[in-house]
């Protein structure tokens, strides 16, 4: 391999990785593992391989305008394709927070970018360094950046103004089509726009982080007292005179004494789990590492038991008492991991 073919490659893959790694560095709380961002990168490189052969099919059956389709039609379908992935990683509570949507978005983004980059070094091989310090440091952060934007924005209007379903995802995926399609406008030159996105970026990922940093500072002060203060009251008693133990209590007439006990056996290890996750996440924020409790997959055992015994029925009148929202279920995966 000669020089020229070496820095060819440096430059088409490592940048965006170098951007993917400086994002978790700002992540003080450490909230994306290792394994979930190789996930989002495998996701990311299987979108591209199908939107290459969607792409392809266009191409040779319907016979689209290139530059037309690579401004209007490309951004459309490959943000639909990584989006899929972040989409499913925010459904299921796996991501609920500004800093990790940002992080798994830009990992799609990044997968998809180096496999689209592979491919052209295969096409493009003899082209200019030049050429591959434009793909390395513009297509694609740029890729990486719009699908980031995208996840984030869904995460916002989830935490702002509690939005779900398609509400919640389409702002930010419309967001990512728009930011991909400007890039390929062709508005600014190559120069201008590798320029636009990294300055741009940066700037819009350390506003993210900080204040999502502070919306999780706040959310955990908050929510930590708040699981202390159950936990007592049920330890001591005082629980049943609170208007979630009357609640429980009105449920005498439909379940048995066994199954209201499951019940408030249920929400004091939900709680107090919800509590271990919060301790988690400051002393990771402190920069101390935290060891998995090997008592952990006993406790998830016991929860699935108690789920069990409580029945459908039951799961659905004891809901209310959970209160579980996305960043609740997300601290039940967090603990998982």
């Amino acid at each position: 391999m000669s020089i020229d073919e070496a820095l060819r490659i440096i430059l088409a893959l490592l940048p965006v990785l170098l951007f993917l790694a400086g994002l978790r560095l700002l992540d003080s709380f450490k909230l994306v593992p290792v394994p979930m961002v190789v996930g989002a990168l495998l996701a990311g490189a299987v979108a591209a391989v199908v939107c290459y052969e969607f792409n392809t099919f266009v191409f040779q059956n319907l016979h689209a305008n290139p530059r037309q389709y690579a401004r209007f039609g490309a951004p459309v379908v490959e943000e639909l394709a990584k989006a899929a992935y972040w989409i499913f990683l925010i459904a299921t509570a796996r991501v609920a927070f500004m800093v990790d949507s940002a992080i798994c978005g830009f990992a799609i983004g990044a997968g998809f970018a180096l496999v689209e980059n592979i491919s052209y070094l295969q096409i493009l091989h003899e082209k200019s360094l030049g050429l591959w310090l434009l793909r390395g440091f513009g297509t694609a952060v740029m890729h990486g950046g719009a699908t980031a934007i995208g996840a984030f924005v869904a995460i916002y209007l989830s935490e702002s103004r509690q939005w779900r379903g398609v509400r919640q995802i389409a702002p930010g995926l419309l967001a990512a089509m728009m930011v991909h399609s400007l890039f390929n406008q062709g508005f600014l030159s190559p120069a201008g726009s590798m320029a636009a996105v990294l300055i741009g970026l940066p700037v819009i990922f350390v506003t993210v982080f900080y204040f999502s940093e502070r919306s999780l500072n706040r959310w955990m002060a908050g929510k930590l007292d708040q699981d202390i203060e159950i936990l007592a009251m049920i330890a001591s008693g005082e629980f049943l005179k609170t208007p979630q133990g009357a609640y429980l209590h009105s449920l005498n007439d439909a379940f048995p004494p066994e199954v209201r006990g499951d019940m408030l056996t249920l929400l004091h290890l939900t709680i107090e789990l919800s509590a271990r996750a919060k301790g988690d996440l400051m002393r990771r924020e402190a920069g101390l590492e935290v060891p998995r409790d090997p008592e952990l997959d006993s406790h998830f055992k016991e929860l699935k038991y108690l789920e069990r015994s409580i029945g459908r029925i039951g799961m659905l009148a004891v809901r209310p008492l959970l209160k579980q929202t996305p960043r609740d279920l997300w601290e039940m995966h967090h603990l998982a991991r």
